[in-house]
């Protein structure tokens, strides 16, 4: 899609969103207004309420007593005790103590206070993501502000007296503090966010995965803090009380000590729920997939180059998706990832902008939709945000190595044409004289230990030959080639297969890409020019051709028409930065050299070319066609794996290739001036 359209599409999407938004607010404040007309009854807020009564009237070790909570919510709702199931407090005690105040006032006005406070904190919300914003600021605050309120699961916090604001504003603090590089204040307010530490566990691990130990230190100091204002206001036994309570609901899902599950009705959900719920799942199953997700996750955030406004809404959104238990109104903590990919979308920087408003329009429908349909589709709709989030992180490109301007050895670019040979006699002598006069001023010539003329043939034309003692493979012969062809200066190496599968006219066009600065690295394509199949190709090459080439293009994040052809040329620059001796010695050393080329920031560039096909030319069988495609998929994990993190020799941009001595025991040299 063309940038300038997708831009617009995404303005026009959002400022649909925020007329959405707006109608949402209007809506759901006459709502409350008539709501509240009511007993009151109703919302979840009576459970706090009568946490706040137990601490006042009994102490600290009443909070947390399901018996005597089930007493006094029966006395706040007047509800049937026959039919009444506890709504079980497990919050942190530390909040307890913030709320405590309320128990002094009856319970209606009690309720209008927490209302209150509560939009307090959204007005801060609003502020603090706009104020951290980098395109939502000046006359976009209308909009973030239309499409934060109007959220339900917000307006569903302020209804129901829940906590989540006290958890959405200080972890909107610690985004925005997070994205400007200050990591201990970051890690000081997600710790202040823990009054719902189930639905912020990725938090950590985003700290570890990104190796802040600021963050992760001020998260602990902060973290101890708070367990000693706990243990001053609650004693030492509650405390522990509470811990083990969590501990017993978060594995289990039912009240400590009594086995009653904590909710019944059909409003609670998780992705662990549903997954269970599939014929067939069961526990285990669910298990093994939400274990699978996290990993997924966790290597995400881990993701380089760094990426802080999306790792932090990956980690909160992620989080959500992989908590054990929820509501609708937790759901509000999606505003901060909403916001995020709002935000980045409109400022360009998401690789699929267009792709983001779609994403958040389907899952705030789905959200809002719970209502209407069922709240499974709330938890859908969370899904598809850290799904999207997960994949636009993992398309990060890494940041290119820094490379220095094109030097020549001489007045002009010094060119080696580099033959890997392996039983060419038949089509040598064709081949070089094919190559156009005065294109290059070397050519190279290295025998895989051949059974045939090869070497002869060779010497006879006058090349510079090197024949290995024992066969090497594909790779290992093209080490040889470029560690020789830097040995004789040159600037520009062309790789051209002896067997006549490549035009040889073409090099001219190869060399001239390089020098021009356009590329380091340049590919004769097959799919430039006459269409394969025209051309001789085996369907099942095509087929698998154009899979990895899809495959690699995705993952490497380019646009390349073809990876797997054998014609190619290549700057001194760029064989002197990749590792390539650390690469395979067999076929799949041409795409270890592409992903090299992509995750140091190289240019590369394309030519057409027309692939021969006739009996003298190498061709590689089904079998071993396939190999190199496991292979070549192989290859690409490795390079996921390198980017989270852990370290692979060759993608390691630090390569002495051209000062390293020719292995003597592996090869003889013939030399031909």
């Amino acid at each position: 899609m063309n940038p300038r359209l997708a831009m617009r599409l995404v303005r026009l999407g959002y400022a649909a969103a925020a007329g959405a938004g707006i109608g949402s607010f209007l809506f759901w404040t006459v709502y409350w207004f008539s709501f509240v007309r009511g007993n009151l009854r109703g919302p979840d807020f009576f459970n706090f309420y009568a946490a706040a009564k137990l601490f006042v009237s009994n102490g600290g070790s009443a909070v947390y007593d399901i018996a005597m909570q089930r007493q006094v919510e029966l006395q706040i709702t007047g509800a049937d005790p026959s039919r009444f199931i506890v709504l079980p407090y497990f919050h942190p005690p530390y909040y307890t103590l913030l709320i405590a105040p309320l128990a002094y006032l009856d319970y209606r006005n009690a309720y209008y206070v927490m209302a209150a406070f509560n939009a307090l904190l959204v007005a801060a919300l609003v502020a603090i993501l706009v104020k951290s914003s980098l395109r939502l600021q000046g006359r976009g605050w209308m909009v973030a502000a239309a499409m934060i309120a109007g959220f339900f699961p917000l307006f569903v916090t302020v209804l129901q007296g829940q906590s989540d604001l006290v958890v959405l504003v200080p972890l909107a603090g610690a985004y925005a503090a997070w994205a400007k590089g200050r990591y201990g204040m970051a890690g000081a307010l997600s710790a202040l966010a823990l009054s719902k530490p189930q639905l912020l566990l990725l938090i950590p691990i985003l700290f570890l995965a990104r190796r802040s130990w600021r963050a992760l230190a001020s998260f602990a100091g902060v973290l101890l803090a708070l367990g000693g204002i706990s243990v001053a206001g609650f004693g030492f036994g509650p405390v522990i009380t509470y811990l083990t309570s969590v501990g017993t609901w978060a594995i289990t899902g039912h009240l400590p000590n009594t086995g009653q599950l904590v909710y019944t009705d059909p409003a609670v959900y998780s992705l662990r729920n549903i997954l269970e719920a599939v014929p067939g799942g069961g526990k285990v199953v669910a298990f093994v997939i939400l274990v699978l997700l996290l990993a997924l996750v966790a290597l995400s955030l881990s993701w380089r180059p760094d990426k802080p406004r999306l790792d932090f809404a990956l980690a909160i959104a992620a989080s959500l998706v992989l908590s054990p238990h929820q509501n609708v109104h937790d759901l509000a903590l999606l505003v901060i990832p909403g916001f995020a990919l709002a935000d980045l979308a409109l400022a360009g920087q998401l690789r699929w902008p267009h792709v983001a408003v779609a994403v958040l329009f389907f899952a705030y429908a789905a959200i809002d939709l719970t209502l209407a349909i069922n709240f499974w589709s709330a938890a859908v709709g969370a899904l598809a945000v850290a799904g999207y989030l997960t994949v636009e992180r993992m398309a990060v490109r890494p940041d290119p190595i820094p490379l220095g301007e094109l030097q020549w050895s001489g007045p002009r670019p010094r060119r080696v044409i580099v033959l890997p040979a392996y039983r060419a006699a038949k089509t040598l002598v064709e081949v070089v004289g094919d190559i156009p006069q005065g294109s290059a001023d070397r050519i190279l010539l290295v025998d895989d230990a051949s059974a045939d003329a090869t070497v002869s043939v060779a010497t006879a034309l006058r090349l510079d030959v090197i024949r290995h003692q024992r066969n090497l493979g594909y790779g290992g012969n093209q080490k040889t080639c470029y560690r020789q062809a830097l040995a004789m200066g040159a600037d520009v190496v062309v790789m051209l297969h002896p067997d006549g599968q490549y035009d040889p006219a073409l090099v001219p066009n190869l060399c001239r890409v390089i020098e021009s600065g356009e590329a380091d690295i340049v590919l004769g394509s097959r799919w430039l020019g006459l269409d394969p199949a025209k051309a001789g190709m085996p369907w099942w090459k095509r087929l698998g051709n154009r899979f990895l080439t899809a495959s690699e293009n995705r993952v490497l994040g380019l646009k390349l028409s073809e990876y797997h052809t054998g014609y190619r040329a290549y700057s001194r620059r760029f064989l002197e930065a990749i590792p390539f001796l650390e690469n395979s010695n067999d076929f799949v050393f041409d795409t270890q050299v592409l992903v090299q080329a992509a995750t140091f920031g190289f240019k590369i560039g394309e030519v057409p070319a027309i692939g021969r096909y006739h009996a003298d030319a190498s061709s590689t069988s089904f079998k071993t066609s396939t190999i190199y495609g496991l292979k070549t998929l192989g290859a690409l994990v490795r390079y996921v794996m390198h980017r989270a993190g852990f370290r692979s020799r060759w993608l390691t941009p630090a390569s002495d290739a051209d000062k390293q001595a020719l292995a003597v025991s592996q090869v003889a040299h013939h030399s031909q001036v």
